[in-house]
């Protein structure tokens, strides 16, 4: 009954915590992907090198670049040469000179109003980023951390369990005497939470060969699952016992 109770458990404490991993690097590769594009207006006649220190003054900025028509073209040609082709055909260079800006993480809970701040930049003509990967880094940063705080109150749950029933009608000497006569049941609690996290395991890897996001949690983390489920199975016995 003690093996089944923290097999399943550890399960689903390795079930989320492999959620918690995949949700963190997904919204590290988003984060690295997402770009605002500030378009640079015709008929401004500031230089970049001032519209670009008024982008950077903004709060929430965490990096602007200057691309200019020509790298932008190069940078297309690179990606699709046949449409770099048509785009010349129809003469000349029609791209724009833009700004790459970076943002830091703050400001993503708040991107309209940096946006409204952005359109307020003299010299820029247009403003453009994708909302929905916004959207979707931010629903991926608050996984993870109510994940990670979710893992977090239950172990300090389980000790706080673990301090109660060591001091619960024990004495020094009976303390020492229920370790040693009950540690089997520690060990069981390890074996439970290894099968546990081998399941886990199992259950999860075919998802790598689905997808290049995949990434197992860190030896630390299993540790932690392990040794909380061996004093996780002592407590219950020892909970068993005085009721």
């Amino acid at each position: 009954m003690v093996f089944a109770l923290v097999f399943a458990g550890a399960l689903m404490a390795e079930a989320l915590l492999f959620m918690k991993t995949q949700a963190q690097e997904i919204s590290l590769i988003l984060k690295e992907d997402f770009r605002i594009v500030a378009v640079k207006s015709e008929r401004t006649k500031r230089g970049s090198a001032a519209i670009e220190e008024d982008l950077k003054a903004l709060p929430g900025t965490a990096e602007v670049s200057f691309v200019s028509r020509a790298e932008r073209l190069r940078m297309l040609r690179e990606e699709d040469p046949d449409l770099v082709g048509a785009v010349m055909n129809m003469g000349g260079n029609p791209l724009p000179d833009t700004f790459e800006i970076l943002l830091e993480e703050s400001a993503l809970g708040d991107l309209n109003s940096w946006v409204e701040s952005a359109w307020k930049t003299d010299g820029v003509a247009d403003i453009k980023y994708k909302a929905l990967e916004a959207t979707a880094i931010l629903h991926s940063l608050f996984y993870s951390h109510y994940m990670l705080v979710t893992l977090t109150l239950v172990f300090v749950a389980l000790v706080f369990m673990a301090l109660m029933t060591l001091f619960y009608r024990h004495t020094a000497e009976s303390l020492l005497e229920s370790l040693r006569r009950d540690r089997n049941w520690f060990f069981a609690g390890l074996a439970a939470s290894a099968a546990a996290a081998g399941a886990a395991y199992a259950l999860a890897y075919p998802v790598k060969y689905l997808s290049p996001l995949w990434l197992w949690p860190g030896a630390l983390w299993q540790a932690l699952i392990i040794a909380g489920g061996g004093i996780c199975a002592w407590v219950v016995f020892q909970w068993k016992n005085t009721h």
